[in-house]
């Protein structure tokens, strides 16, 4: 997961032999960017049951091998999402691979289907979260509000998106990135997935396991959870690393709420949020901000503002389009009446007192609900056999994709290792630099 509820913090979020591998006849590579990545559109069929039928275009981006004689092949990477684009983050942030992998791999990005610079892209025509719209209704009358709002949403998407709506799930994103590959003429890859990117990667792992050199899959989701578990792992665990959050603040003069009651006040700008602001902006945000442990300083000041009246950096906090309509294609909600949605928000509730299940799989099962588009991939296990090494990392403080995900998502992966991590924040990617090291010794052993 985590695409949904950017706050104001900008986060950044098997071989084929030696040699540099060569497109395929009619794709061009150009150079792009500032950091010597080649760039290229790579096309693929809008419905992969008519593959004969109209074509839709994918951004791809690579950055070569730093060490040809070393190389080993190429290195899908897709940074999470639903919607996160692969090419502008490997084309303009290379630097953030470890130095083995860009001497090793040739570095592959992609804007999957309908995402960032791929044509068309997934457009709506309102906002996925409508700020008059309550995520969290007491009582029928306002879950028929949200479900309605919903289906406006949905049919705008429609105009907007046009037929591409019905076929952005993750099995077509697989489909297309096998595409990528035989462009780049590479019998096998290896993948390096983040968040949604595992369920991404272990999607083509199951389709394509002969493809499949090595794979890491860090910051686990689970695709057999359901929406209902969705929902209450995150909040159960995000409940805890709030915790952690104000235990930090009080310790450390470095917060800039060091010395306040941030419990308390937190429950109160969430009762009474700063005008032009809503509780769901705040809660909404104040998630996204505090998964990535090293934004807590940024938090804790945007926090303090907050405090004394200015939410103003809440009210940018919102769904995007392509988060919403890929999201209810692969986590479809199965709240189909107020009594479902009632019961889960009495859990929730329970279960995270402080910060109210505001978590992004909430925003997926409240923002799902009466959706109309059929779910192109809905609910149940990713099942993979026959990919030698596979290695799913998972965080034992991650609110955006808690550990137990990671247990289930390694337990149907014939031979995977899980590698458990201990530390706080998303993926241990942009967490943990010494889980990071063993992610590359997984991806670089092995031989080519």
């Amino acid at each position: 997961m985590r695409r949904v509820l950017a706050l104001v913090l900008v986060v950044v979020l098997g071989a084929g032999g030696a040699g540099v591998a060569t497109a395929s006849p009619g794709v061009g590579w150009a150079s792009c960017g500032e950091h010597g990545a080649e760039c290229a559109v790579v096309r693929v069929p809008l419905d992969w049951g008519r593959p004969g039928g109209e074509r839709i275009s994918l951004a791809v981006s690579r950055v070569s091998a730093a060490d040809p004689a070393r190389r080993i092949g190429v290195l899908f990477f897709n940074p999470g999402g639903p919607g996160g684009p692969g090419a502008g983050f490997v084309r303009d942030e290379p630097e953030l691979f470890p130095r083995e992998l860009r001497e090793r791999f040739d570095i592959v990005g992609v804007d999957p289907r309908g995402v960032g610079e791929s044509v068309p892209a997934i457009a709506c025509e309102l906002p996925p979260m409508g700020a008059a719209v309550d995520q969290f209704p007491e009582s029928r009358e306002g879950f028929d509000r949200l479900v309605a709002y919903n289906r406006e949403v949905a049919e705008g998407c429609r105009r907007a998106t046009g037929p591409l709506i019905d076929h952005v799930d993750t099995v077509s994103a697989a489909r297309d990135f096998d595409v990528v590959r035989a462009v780049l003429g590479e019998s096998r890859v290896s993948w390096l997935g983040l968040s949604y990117g595992t369920l991404l990667g272990a999607t083509y792992a199951r389709m394509f396991p002969d493809r499949v050199r090595a794979a890491v899959l860090d910051g686990a989701v689970d695709h057999a959870v359901g929406s209902r578990r969705l929902a209450l792992d995150e909040a159960v665990v995000f409940e805890e690393v709030f915790g952690l959050f104000t235990g930090w603040c009080a310790a450390d003069p470095a917060c800039a709420l060091h010395g306040r009651d941030v419990e308390a006040g937190f429950r109160e700008l969430m009762a009474r949020p700063p005008s032009g602001t809503t509780t769901a902006q705040i809660g909404y945000g104040t998630y996204s901000g505090l998964v990535i442990r090293a934004q807590w300083p940024a938090v804790a000041e945007i926090l303090a503002r907050a405090f004394d009246g200015d939410g103003s950096p809440f009210a940018r906090v919102g769904s995007d389009a392509a988060y919403r309509v890929i999201g209810c294609h692969d986590f479809p909600s199965s709240a189909r009446r107020y009594e479902d949605l009632a019961r889960r928000m009495a859990e929730v509730r329970r279960l995270a007192p402080v910060t109210r299940g505001y978590v992004e799989g909430w925003d997926v099962q409240a923002g799902c609900a009466g959706w109309p588009v059929r779910a192109a991939n809905p609910w149940g296990p990713v099942v993979v056999r026959g990919v030698p090494r596979v290695l799913v990392v998972s965080g034992s403080h991650d609110p955006a994709t808690p550990h137990v995900w990671g247990v289930g998502l390694a337990a149907r992966i014939e031979g995977a290792r899980l590698l458990a991590w201990d530390g706080v924040g998303h993926t241990a990617f942009f967490n943990d630099e010494s889980v990071l090291r063993a992610e590359v010794e997984h991806l670089t052993g092995g031989g080519r």
